[in-house]
């Protein structure tokens, strides 16, 4: 079995088909370190390069062309530009996600002596790049040890460590696939890696040793397998989307997670926590973002986590155009510049905040008109089918927001409540509410306005919370809980 690349080369342009997405080919591509080795290339350094292209007048040979480049990021799409006196080059490499894998197209272009030299180079970029694909491509090897791992009925390493969560859209052979996606991305390295459906009627499980399956196990529609016989019946899964994490069974290969975590679920409207590795070795606060779903529009509470953040959205909402809305309680440096992220691959969602965080976000942002500013007084938002409500705070000083959603019972209480966890404590909810009501404490001693805290708290008395979900620090389950929590905030 194998998951070679398609390669196909014309003059000026090339394409390559592989069964990966777009972010995993993205990780391998490093135009420079492409071009090293090409045939007209004679030197490259960090900012130039020297090529050696063919004179005017063929007969008169060769000379030396010293060319300054940069290399751009666009979108799905890197894009290298040389000039150099009369001449001059462009190379670019663009990922088109087809949504059962990925087309790549090398292109190029250029004048003077350089534009005599671009197919050769294009050639050398592409063949380099499915090189690259195929290096990282899985041998199979299995080993009986291994296929016990897998099965988890050995004992994991104590240096194991979750280091890479996401979903993907498996092609041909979703063993392989999954195997060279975390290749792809994490590096050679041991792993342990699961595969699940999301109908929740999958589950595979490999190791990988450098770029070998050496073990695997399998669970499908209630058929049980290790070795080579799951190999087989983990081929493909009954859903069309799967999800995928990998464990570094050295401990060195790590990567910060954001994983949607689900809160609430019914047919038409769910919601999700998102957050990063909230582990405070030395105690502090950690941050949480906050995605409703309701019929075909979404909202985000928060952003944090730069391309991380979108990542994991995109593992809950699909298609970024369903992302009506964006609520910002209070814009700290971490949501600017996942904003910056965001807008670019949402360019249509409206971002909420209040008139001083408004004005703090829009400077910032490619397009200003996207601020809708909320009025300090209670309001609504419409999402999908259904309606959550806006109430705005002074808890902290400058007025911030805080969301309710009728429909889950959450209230997101943005800043004006959070918890601060001590050294190495941390779950998404919180389990012990003596502990819990002191953390909050701490959050809120120093920095909180006491009298707006009570104008808070009136605010949203009268509303059935069955979450408490703040910006920072675990979340509180529980109508009574939250309920106890918020009388005894009231009487300091």
């Amino acid at each position: 079995m194998s998951l070679k690349p398609a390669i196909s080369i014309e003059k000026g342009a090339a394409k390559i088909v592989v069964a990966l997405d777009p972010e995993s080919v993205r990780k391998m591509i490093n135009i420079v370190e492409l071009l090293k080795g090409a045939e007209p290339l004679e030197e490259i350094g960090s900012t130039y390069m020297v090529l050696r292209v063919p004179r005017l007048a063929r007969f008169m040979g060769y000379r030396r062309a010293r060319l300054d480049y940069k290399v751009y990021e666009a979108g799905d799409a890197s894009i290298l530009v040389a000039k150099g006196g009369v001449d001059s080059l462009i190379l670019a490499v663009d990922i088109i996600d087809t949504g059962e894998g990925a087309h790549i197209v090398v292109s190029g272009g250029g004048a003077g002596g350089a534009a005599k030299v671009v197919d050769s180079l294009v050639k050398h970029v592409a063949e380099k790049l499915a090189e690259r694909i195929e290096s990282a491509s899985p041998v199979v090897e299995l080993v009986p040890e291994d296929n016990k791992l897998a099965s988890l009925t050995a004992v994991l390493p104590g240096t194991a460590t979750l280091s890479y969560y996401d979903s993907f859209t498996p092609v041909r052979n979703t063993v392989l696939e999954a195997a060279q996606r975390v290749l792809a991305i994490l590096g050679p390295d041991d792993y342990l890696v699961e595969v699940s459906d999301y109908r929740g009627s999958y589950l595979l499980r490999l190791v990988l040793r450098g770029n070998r399956v050496t073990g695997i196990y399998a669970e499908v529609e209630g058929e049980k397998a290790e070795g080579s016989r799951a190999l087989n019946i983990a081929a493909r899964p009954p859903g069309y989307r799967v999800r995928i994490k990998a464990w570094s069974l050295t401990g060195s290969a790590q990567v910060f997670l954001f994983e949607a975590e689900p809160l609430y679920v019914e047919e038409n409207h769910k919601v999700y926590w998102i957050g990063g590795s909230a582990k405070p070795d030395y105690g502090g606060i950690v941050s949480n973002s906050y995605i409703v779903l309701s019929g075909y529009e979404a909202l985000v509470m928060d952003p944090s986590g730069g391309e991380y953040f979108v990542r994991g959205l995109c593992n809950v909402v699909q298609d970024l155009e369903q992302l009506k809305h964006i609520v910002i309680s209070a814009a700290e440096a971490d949501i600017g510049i996942t904003l910056q992220f965001l807008v670019e691959k949402a360019p249509h969602a409206t971002i909420n905040a209040s008139p001083y965080w408004g004005s703090v976000l829009a400077p910032i942002l490619p397009n200003p008109g996207q601020v809708n500013i909320v009025p300090a007084k209670t309001t609504s938002l419409r999402v999908g089918d259904g309606e959550v409500t806006l109430i705005p705070n002074r808890v902290r000083g400058t007025v911030s927001l805080s969301l309710y959603d009728p429909r889950s019972r959450i209230l997101f209480a943005g800043d004006a409540l959070g918890a601060v966890s001590p050294p190495g404590l941390w779950n998404i909810f919180a389990e012990n509410l003596e502990e819990y009501t002191e953390m909050v404490k701490a959050y809120l001693w120093s920095s909180a306005d006491i009298d707006e805290l009570r104008r808070w708290l009136e605010e949203i008395q009268g509303l059935d919370i069955a979450v408490l979900a703040p910006r920072h620090g675990p979340l509180l389950r529980g109508k009574e809980k939250v309920a106890h929590l918020l009388e005894t905030i009231s009487k300091w």
